[in-house]
């Protein structure tokens, strides 16, 4: 299901995440055994948080006749400049090849969302924190596509394909929500929301500028159905929290609609 560059990227962002969430254990006096028994807990619930996340873009994807390969997020076009001593500019673009204990490591791009995550969380002592470090690549494998009425993947399919993760989130939420009868999964509940959320920003490259891009509907739609999901999710019951979000979404769907084509 995951190769090997994938598995090596999930295992990064693992980390990464479970140190934003789990940088603040809480505790009014650090105690260095609580917070590693914290952070082991916290990894564990990112873990098949974050898989399930990455699975539902690949589930979509495959099922539309397509593959989807995870890495971290990344600036290709970000350059590193550094000045000679004759004076002048070396650019030293992306990516780049770097040994790390005698092996040859390639760093294909700069991971901006994994760097701006781990200063969020130290700059503010892990009261904030940022979840928006990977992005999925779409990979067209045109013997799957045999039938179909384009090869190439369309706007509406892209975006149901993005928005497959975000909703994977949500629906680990809403089950989280229903077991958590003693509020022993309150982190696990505020993990797949913030990722759910954190996942339909519109920023480049990441899975909410996919959805878009490629349908405004299903994107105000859907945006407007998990913000009320997440927002509910603390203060009301499952059933009416489904119920509320559904209407919320239908009416989010009725106004862009009349906005858009006959306004």
């Amino acid at each position: 299901m995951f190769n090997k560059s994938e598995i090596r990227a999930l295992i990064i962002s693992i980390i990464v995440i479970s140190f934003a969430i789990g940088f603040d254990d809480k505790s009014p006096v650090f105690v260095l055994g609580h917070w590693i028994q914290n952070f082991i807990a916290v990894m564990l619930m990112v873990t098949v948080s974050f898989v399930v996340h990455q699975l539902g873009h690949k589930l979509v994807a495959r099922a539309n006749g397509f593959e989807t390969e995870y890495n971290l997020w990344g600036v290709q076009s970000f350059k590193l400049t550094t000045k000679s001593l004759m004076g002048r500019t070396i650019n030293k673009p992306f990516p780049k090849v770097i040994r790390i204990f005698g092996k040859q490591l390639t760093i294909n791009a700069f991971p901006i969302g994994a760097v701006i995550s781990v200063l969020t969380t130290l700059i503010s002592n892990g009261k904030v924190f940022f979840l928006a470090i990977g992005q999925y690549n779409l990979l067209v494998k045109k013997a799957t596509r045999v039938g179909r009425k384009y090869i190439e993947v369309t706007n509406v399919e892209e975006a149901k394909i993005a928005l497959a993760g975000p909703i994977a989130s949500i629906i680990l939420m809403v089950i989280a929500k229903w077991f958590n009868i003693y509020g022993t999964l309150d982190t696990f509940i505020l993990l797949n929301a913030a990722l759910a959320l954190f996942h339909m920003i519109p920023l480049p490259n990441l899975a909410g500028i996919k959805i878009y891009f490629g349908s405004r509907i299903l994107y105000v739609t859907s945006l407007v159905f998990i913000i009320s999901m997440v927002v509910l999710v603390y203060t009301v019951s499952t059933i009416p929290m489904l119920i509320i979000s559904g209407v919320s979404a239908i009416i989010a769907f009725l106004l862009y609609y009349y906005y858009r084509y006959f306004n």
